[in-house]
């Protein structure tokens, strides 16, 4: 039954990105979660299944996540953007803990707990002065450190082939539970 609420909400937000695609004409529409930046939106699940960022026509659209308090996980745990598309990936760090410092890695691979491990522990050995990016294959774009009350972006060309992708905090011992996925439609 889960799959099936899931298959709802994916078939949703794909309708919702048609119409709404439709209706800004030069704007496009992104589902996201949390909203900021000029970019509203608003989440109350941790999906993608209510909320939508827009873009001002010409730049990048934008997406923003966010940490879920002071624990080691994404607020959003997915994100909805169209395939062969320029999107600026925003973080804002509202965690209060000087502990909680994150970043965000996507991947150009499916959300698999083995790729998952595999770049974590490859952005420790990176270490901090290379913000725990590896250089790895699965690598698609990454944002640098943040911490508590800081926010960070990276823009980069979302996939041209529809699937999902993981993305992931590489910040050391993070990995493992502060994961998520985005969805290229």
């Amino acid at each position: 039954m889960a799959n099936e609420q899931d298959v709802s909400r994916r078939d949703f937000l794909q309708r919702l990105s048609v119409v709404g695609i439709a209706g800004l004409g030069a704007g496009s529409l992104v589902s996201a979660c949390g909203g900021g930046s000029g970019e509203e939106g608003s989440s109350s699940s941790g999906s993608a299944s209510q909320a939508s960022g827009q873009s001002s026509g010409g730049g990048a659209q934008t997406v923003t996540i966010h940490p879920q308090g002071n624990q080691m996980k994404y607020k959003e745990t997915e994100f909805e953007v169209p395939a062969d598309t320029e999107i600026e990936l925003v973080f804002e760090n509202t965690a209060s803990s000087p502990s909680m410092q994150h970043n965000v890695l996507v991947m150009n691979e499916p959300p698999a707990q083995g790729t998952f491990k595999e770049v974590g522990q490859a952005g420790v050995q990176a270490g901090a002065s290379n913000e725990y990016v590896p250089d790895h294959s699965a690598v698609l774009a990454a944002t640098d450190i943040s911490k508590p009350g800081e926010t960070v972006s990276v823009t980069f060309t979302t996939p041209s082939e529809t699937g999902e992708y993981g993305y992931v905090c590489t910040y050391p011992g993070h990995w493992a539970t502060m994961q998520g996925t985005m969805i290229v439609t």
